[in-house]
Formats: C-alpha cells, structure tokens, sequence
C-alpha cells in the first residue's frame, strides 16, 4: 500500500470518528435535554404524601420515577440515630449535611437531609422534640463510584461519605424507606439557625452541544484539508512554482 493510500485511508477513518462522536454528543444532549424537563416537572408538581409513591419493589427504576417528587412527611424525629455526611460545603465553607431519622408513626421511618453545618457545629444537638410536617423532594440512595472510597462496613459510624441508605441501615434496629427526603421547609421551624436548608439542585444542558460542536469542526478541517494539501502538492509536483516569475 502507497502512502498516499494509507494517509487516504486514515484520513477518511478519523473524519468518519469525529462524526460519529459528534453525534453521540447531540444525543447525549437530546437524552439529557428530556432528563431536566421529566426532574423540573416533577419538582413543580404539587407535593405528595410520601407514602403514596410507589416504593415497594425498592430499587431500580421505580425509584428513579420517583426521584425530585415533592413530597411532605410528618413525624418525629430521632435525634439519637443522626449521622453527619462528610465534606460538604456551602457557600464554598467546609461543613457536613445532618441525617436523621424520621418516625412516621406507622411503624416506618424516612431518611430526612435536613441541611448544612458548619464544621464548628459538628456537635450539634436538637433540642425540639415536637411533632414536625416537612417538604422536601425524594432523592435517590447515594453509592460510591469511580475513586471514591466506601464506608467501612463495620460498626455504628457517626460519618458517612455520602447519603447511603443501605450502609446507614446496618446501624438502625428498625427499616427505612428506600429513599431519602431532601428538606425545602419545616413545620414548626427550628429553634436554631443551623442546619442550613439546601437549595434546590439546578440542573444544566451541561457540555454535550459544545463538545458536538467542536467534533464537527475538526471533522471538516480534516475532510477538506486534506485534499487541499494533496491538491498542491500535485501541483508542486508537475512543476509549477509558488514563488511569482517576477520575482525570480
């Protein structure tokens, strides 16, 4: 094979895998486009009893229906069973999210993440131990992926790494539900200024439109570079000249 046939054929491959990325990237954007617009119409809906939803096969893609439902739960809770998670921040300050328990009175109990505290506040104590409604949107399980470390599966820990629902059941005597409760309002309120409610989590197009964008650049200046230069170099070859006669 020539190396003119070879760089053709190269050519031609990398032109063909810039396209195709480039349009896995539009799809990967499309799939995420419908992803925000299913999470936004979930959050406006109006809030459900969190004990309507339907949480009895409790995993796969049951819970991902419910995930981002406004839902309300009222209850007690149990301020002995908290846990903090670690290293989370706001307002870029260091901090921990507070778990607790909450006794729905039916014999089951919900996960509440009832918001931030500052590090200095990592002893923090509830003294409210009235009967309280809360708002919040149902949330997913949290697992460990990719470098992150798990929690050691031994023993009542006072931290976690994430809200894991299954690694913080080890350490309760009684079942929770299958997903937790991300707090927006709280009756009666706090006695305190802390725990911090979160904000809601915004949710972007992210990168995907760009990064489709920037494939089928590349991919037209290779496909109409490289005949370019072929291009002149023929004409290199057959002996013309860039150089103007004048100026020789």
């Amino acid at each position: 094979m020539s190396k003119k046939i070879f760089l053709s054929v190269l050519v031609f491959l990398s032109v063909s895998t810039m396209l195709v990325l480039g349009f896995w990237q539009l799809d990967r954007h499309d799939q995420k486009k419908d992803i925000n617009k299913k999470i936004d119409a979930r959050i406006s809906q109006t809030a459900v009893d969190i004990l309507e939803l339907d949480l009895d096969s409790g995993e796969g893609s049951i819970l991902k229906d419910q995930e981002y439902r406004k839902v309300t739960v009222t209850g007690f809770y149990k301020q002995s069973d908290s846990v903090l998670v670690r290293n989370r921040s706001f307002d870029g300050s260091p901090g921990y999210w507070l778990l607790t328990p909450l006794d729905l009175g039916t014999g089951e109990f919900v996960i509440i993440n009832r918001g931030w505290l500052p590090v200095s506040a990592e002893e923090f104590s509830d003294t409210n131990l009235k009967k309280v409604t809360i708002e919040g949107i149902a949330m997913e399980t949290q697992t460990a992926s990719g470098l992150q470390r798990e929690d050691s599966p031994e023993g009542n820990l006072s931290t976690l790494g994430r809200v894991d629902l299954d690694r913080y059941q080890k350490q309760l005597d009684y079942e929770i539900l299958p997903i937790f409760v991300q707090i927006t309002n709280q009756e009666p309120k706090q006695n305190t200024n802390f725990p911090i409610i979160l904000n809601l989590p915004k949710f972007k197009d992210g990168q995907h439109l760009n990064y489709a964008v920037q494939w089928f650049i590349f991919a037209a200046i290779a496909a109409f570079g490289y005949p370019l230069v072929i291009y002149r170099s023929r004409n290199k070859i057959s002996g013309e000249s860039d150089i103007p006669v004048d100026y020789l």
